[in-house]
C-alpha cells in the first residue's frame, strides 16, 4: 500500500517537526478490505482508511489539512469529486492550552491488477497502476506553500507518481 508512505512523506515535508520527531506521526491502514468481483481474473481493489495520528501538535491545523487535501487531489481525486464522500474526518484531543493530539481519517483505494502469465499456467503477475490524471489537472509535479496572513505555515512538494515521472513532459 504505497499511498500510506506517500501521504506520510507529504505531511513530514509540510511539518518538518514531525520528520525530526517521527514517533509523533503515525500513519497506518484501518478498516481495510480487498474487494474483488472475480470478473475476468483475480484483480482487486484495496479499500481502507488512512488513519493518521499526530501527537503533541502545537502548529496550525491548516498546515496538516491543506497538504492532505492537495495530496488527495492528485492521488485520490475521486474523494474530492464525490459530493457524498467529500469528507476527511478528524478528532482532536486537547492536551493543554497549546498542544493537541489529532486523529485524521482519509478513505483510500488502490488497484491491484492480477494477470495470468501466458507462458506458465500457475503463475500470475500483479501490478499497481497509477491513479488517472484528474480531468482539468496539470499532471505535473507540484510545489506548494501555505501562508496565513504573513506567516508561512507549511511548504511541500507533490511529485509525480513514479510511473508518470519516467516520461518526458
Amino acid at each position: 500500500m504505497w499511498k500510506l508512505a506517500s501521504l506520510r512523506r507529504v505531511i513530514e515535508a509540510a511539518v518538518p517537526d514531525l520528520a525530526r520527531d517521527p514517533e509523533r506521526l503515525i500513519v497506518m491502514a484501518a478498516e481495510g478490505a480487498a474487494v474483488s468481483t472475480l470478473a475476468g481474473g483475480l484483480s482487486f481493489v484495496y479499500q481502507y482508511t488512512a488513519a493518521i495520528t499526530v501527537l503533541d501538535y502545537t502548529g496550525h491545523t491548516d498546515a496538516l489539512f491543506v497538504p492532505i487535501l492537495a495530496w488527495a487531489r492528485v492521488h485520490q481525486s475521486e474523494l474530492l469529486d464525490n459530493p457524498a464522500g467529500r469528507r476527511i474526518e478528524f478528532d482532536v484531543d486537547h492536551l493543554n492550552t497549546a498542544a493537541v493530539d489529532i486523529g485524521i481519517r482519509v478513505p483510500l483505494t488502490e488497484r491491484a491488477i492480477v494477470k495470468a502469465d501466458p507462458d506458465h499456467e500457475t503463475r500470475y503477475h500483479v501490478s499497481h497502476p497509477p491513479e488517472p490524471c484528474h480531468p482539468g489537472g496539470q499532471c505535473l509535479p507540484e510545489h506548494w506553500e501555505l501562508w496565513l496572513q504573513d506567516v508561512k505555515l507549511a511548504e511541500w512538494d507533490i511529485p509525480l507518481p513514479d510511473e508518470k515521472a519516467r516520461f518526458a513532459l
